[in-house]
């Protein structure tokens, strides 16, 4: 859901900002009918606003699960496309109900492509890297019965059915890395494989780090809220770089782990206490855009410790800011940033390497401003507007 839709249907969505850089492009276009279709829980019908030269068609899904598609929804999707009757249908996501359903209801699957995110299909192979296996088991009451971290991968696991289905019949896939077009040719071989970066949203085009303003040995995380982004590794890797450099500060943006019974929480909570953490870290709850340039500015290092990703645009957020990066070497990764070049990759894996970064930033203001520079010029061409617009509507065309 877009922003210009928060206050109708009071959810506030300060994550997917790839759909609102790419949306505010799009809806500039005059040659071009513009139809944005979301779901919302709160009306049990469609409803349809025209929003700053969007048509908005918000249908009713409120999932008793996230991998059962509901015939409801597959009815409302199927009203949507026959009223509109849209020459292109772009769908972003995978994994989610209403994915499968639009595939289902379109019986022209040419006009239909499907932009990858995340591939929910090979991140649950990585779910649980670096948690104990005892941890595993550790848990609470949390959505109404107990559930530990296991519990939470298996419900995860669920939505690799969903994926698969769509991309085993989708004719049209954009991705954006290496490891997403290698995944694809190998699930789908016989679906035209689009390359498109993504567009950002516009606060980050705005600001530049400086070494100068930011709070010196201060680690930016922009989100730990389950297992695969990794906030589990940093916290083992963090005392080595508080015993040299006590000044230390970590900052998390997103849903805080803390405040409810959530099994990963628990278990993120019992690092911080048996690493004797808690001063250390501070947990922001979830901010928005201008609230995150902010913390980027701020920031001396931003990390990402996820045990797997495709292309993560809060690097490219970081990146486009300035701000030096240090990630792990994982899935996408490596075609967005070169080591060593715009930012600083590590095997996850490896003992020592996330830390032995951090301080390598902390003392070494040259290397920080280089790779604020690259990472800058890198960001400019990966995520430049005018360039992946035009490359979307290449592809629209081409379709």
């Amino acid at each position: 859901m877009l922003p210009e839709l928060s206050s109708r249907f009071r959810k506030f969505n300060v994550k997917e900002g790839w759909l609102i850089g790419i949306s505010n492009e799009l809806r500039k276009q005059e040659d071009i009918e513009f139809h944005y279709a979301c779901p919302q829980n709160r009306e049990q019908r469609i409803v349809n606003i025209d929003k700053q030269a969007i048509h908005f068609h918000c249908f009713y899904a409120k999932y008793n699960n996230l991998y059962t598609v509901e015939e409801s929804v597959r009815i409302q999707i199927g009203k949507i496309v026959n009223e509109v009757r849209p020459d292109i249908i772009h769908i972003f996501g995978t994994e989610m109900p209403h994915a499968v359903a639009c595939m289902e209801c379109v019986k022209k699957k040419d006009i239909i492509i499907v932009s990858i995110q995340g591939l929910v299909s090979e991140c649950v192979k990585h779910y649980l890297d670096g948690i104990s296996w005892p941890a595993y088991f550790k848990g609470g009451f949390f959505g109404g019965r107990y559930q530990t971290i296991l519990d939470q991968y298996r419900e995860f696991s669920k939505r690799t059915d969903n994926e698969i289905k769509v991309l085993k019949s989708v004719r049209h896939v954009i991705g954006r890395t290496d490891w997403d077009r290698a995944y694809i040719q190998r699930i789908n071989g016989n679906c035209t494989y689009y390359y498109c970066s993504e567009t950002l949203r516009d606060s980050f085009y705005n600001e530049k780090w400086e070494l100068d303003r930011a709070k010196k040995y201060t680690i930016f995380v922009s989100q730990g809220n389950y297992p695969i982004k990794g906030l589990h590794n940093l916290l083992v890797e963090l005392p080595g770089v508080i015993k040299k450099y006590p000044q230390t500060r970590v900052y998390v943006a997103g849903t805080n782990v803390l405040m409810n019974h959530d099994p990963y929480g628990k278990y993120i909570k019992g690092l911080l206490d048996k690493k004797e953490l808690g001063q250390y870290v501070t947990f922001m709850g979830e901010i928005n855009e201008k609230e995150m340039c902010k913390q980027l500015l701020n920031a001396h290092v931003t990390v990402m410790p996820s045990n797997i990703e495709n292309s993560p645009n809060s690097i490219g957020e970081a990146m486009l800011v300035g701000t030096p990066v240090i990630a792990s070497f994982v899935g996408g990764i490596p075609s967005i940033l070169h080591h060593d070049t715009e930012g600083l990759l590590y095997q996850p894996n490896t003992v020592g390497m996330l830390s032995y970064y951090i301080c390598r930033l902390f003392e070494d203001d040259e290397l920080a401003c280089r790779l604020s520079l690259n990472g800058r010029k890198r960001a400019e061409e990966l995520y430049h507007r005018g360039g992946n617009l035009q490359r979307l509507l290449e592809i629209y065309n081409s379709i």
